[in-house]
């Protein structure tokens, strides 16, 4: 009877073992595909006029825009206070004997945060583990960092009144999936087609260098201004931020770089560029 009830008992765990065995991968989990949107890649760019590698560097971002694609690609250059680097230099702009003095207060906060170990260096989506001051590593940093998917989708418009000039950003932030994270939004303005000095690799003084994506401000702070810690699939929030821009600065020349960054390590989930007089 023993003998009977032990062989009966491995049958049923036989059949039990083959059973599993014949179920496909596919059928034993359901699976569910969080939806997502490309992400864009933005380049943050320590530089300086007195930097001799920083052409260098700008010449790496302009290739990886070649071949990530310009539309996905976002870049800006920052000059910090408090380094040689970035001191002013004599120009020839606008008037010869001009100091020309590319630095801003968000690019030194940015600077302290990500505390860089020479000039230039690079950070890709805003994390510090992307940073990197080795030239020849920023492309593959790049693809790394593009390839992760976002569940968030921006859309912003720029108002600007020539006469005042005051520029007013209305965006929103829009969300695919349930996310529990605190998001803010930052509102930057950069300047392109600077002409002006630059120290380049062989050690001279280019005095008609043109500097592009030049960080000049930010209009809701160097880390923008949170939206909000927890999000539902399909909310939209809509925010916006004004500034009056400098007597110095070339209006046709600027664009708005609107991104969202996550607060507790400054990854950026998803940016988008405008011009200012769109």
């Amino acid at each position: 009877m023993k003998a009977t009830h032990l062989i009966l008992g491995l049958l049923i765990l036989t059949g039990f073992v083959t059973g599993c065995d014949n179920i496909s991968e596919d059928d034993r989990y359901i699976k569910v595909e969080k939806p997502s949107v490309n992400r864009s890649l933005l380049i943050m760019e320590f530089t300086g006029n007195n930097c001799m590698n920083c052409p260098l560097g700008a010449e790496e971002v302009e290739k990886i825009k070649l071949d990530e694609g310009p539309d996905r690609v976002i870049s800006v250059g920052l000059h910090p206070e408090g380094n040689y680097n970035t001191d002013p230099v004599q120009s020839l702009y606008p008037t010869p004997g001009t100091l020309q003095d590319l630095r801003c207060k968000e690019a030194t906060e940015l600077f302290k945060y990500y505390n860089p170990g020479g000039f230039p260096t690079a950070i890709f989506n805003g994390l510090k583990s992307s940073m990197a001051s080795a030239i020849g590593d920023w492309m593959t940093k790049a693809s790394d960092a593009i390839q992760v998917p976002s569940y968030i989708t921006l859309n912003a418009i720029c108002d600007y009144d020539e006469t005042s000039r005051t520029v007013k950003v209305t965006y929103d932030a829009t969300f695919s999936d349930d996310l529990n994270e605190s998001i803010s939004v930052a509102v930057w303005i950069v300047e392109n087609g600077i002409r002006g000095t630059q120290r380049m690799p062989d050690g001279k003084m280019n005095l008609n260098y043109v500097h592009n994506h030049v960080l000049r401000t930010s209009l809701n702070g160097a880390w923008g201004e949170n939206i909000g810690d927890s999000f539902t699939q399909a909310a939209t929030i809509e925010k916006s931020a004004s500034t009056t821009l400098s007597p110095d600065w070339v209006a046709e020349n600027c664009d708005i770089i609107v991104f969202a960054l996550r607060d507790d390590n400054k990854e950026v989930e998803q940016a988008i560029s405008l011009k200012i007089e769109n």
